[in-house]
């Protein structure tokens, strides 16, 4: 995950159970459908320069880079990691691979790229000033914006297991994942959930809309933040 820390994937505490791997082979359908969306709203060509801000190191989850493995340009892609994915750079010869120290400038000019993306990591990145700067990265680089990030109020937390929990003042809810076994989620560097507000209430360098992404059109699941309008 770009810009967390720098053994975030392979922490101890991250761990990856039976729950977790059958709801990551639901994610595939989610995937797919955001894919779709990122590719009617912005109509990437083959000459379009694409950015992938938070690609993993591990892929024992069927949905883990998954625009990576689907997105037809791949020799346009630069996958950026604050975690050493250079092992995958076999598995993606055409995607360039660069690895970035956590919460620092992207190490490109600006609108070097036609679209700047970060799939479902934008919760992993810090505290809200983090996540801010984390956008406004993306913002500075690409000419246009796909993020995705679950939806703090969704009735379901999709890295802790809990219901509505976390829609708890964020306080309370980290101690319960301190005292329930979720040590590695009680931390702002690992976890920290978002809503419509907290995104509005950044100061970003251009503005950006959020829609509501509806798993299966009924359970709002995830937002989806882009410059372009929907």
């Amino acid at each position: 995950m770009s810009f967390t820390s720098l053994n975030w994937s392979n922490h101890p505490l991250n761990k990856i159970g039976h729950v977790k791997t059958f709801l990551s082979y639901l994610s595939l359908v989610v995937r797919k459908q955001q894919l779709e969306m990122m590719l009617k709203l912005l109509k990437p060509s083959s000459s379009n320069k694409v950015l992938d801000l938070g690609m993993s190191p591990r892929e024992d989850l069927p949905d883990t880079n998954y625009f990576e493995k689907h997105y037809s340009y791949s020799k346009q892609v630069t996958a950026v990691s604050a975690e050493d994915c250079r092992h995958l750079q076999k598995k993606y010869p055409r995607i360039k691979i660069i690895r970035v120290p956590p919460w620092t400038k992207l190490p490109f000019k600006n609108k070097q790229f036609d679209i700047s993306t970060s799939w479902a990591t934008l919760e992993h990145v810090g505290d809200y000033l983090q996540q801010e700067f984390f956008l406004n990265e993306l913002l500075r680089v690409g000419k246009h914006i796909f993020v995705t990030t679950p939806y703090r109020y969704c009735i379901y937390e999709p890295h802790t297991g809990l219901f509505f929990l976390h829609w708890l003042p964020l306080a309370w809810f980290r101690s319960i994942c301190r005292h329930t076994n979720r040590q590695f989620w009680s931390d702002v560097t690992h976890l920290n959930p978002l809503s419509v507000t907290d995104i509005h209430r950044m100061q970003l360098i251009r503005p950006v809309y959020v829609k509501i992404y509806r798993t299966l059109g009924l359970l709002p699941t995830h937002m989806l933040i882009t410059d372009v309008s929907f």
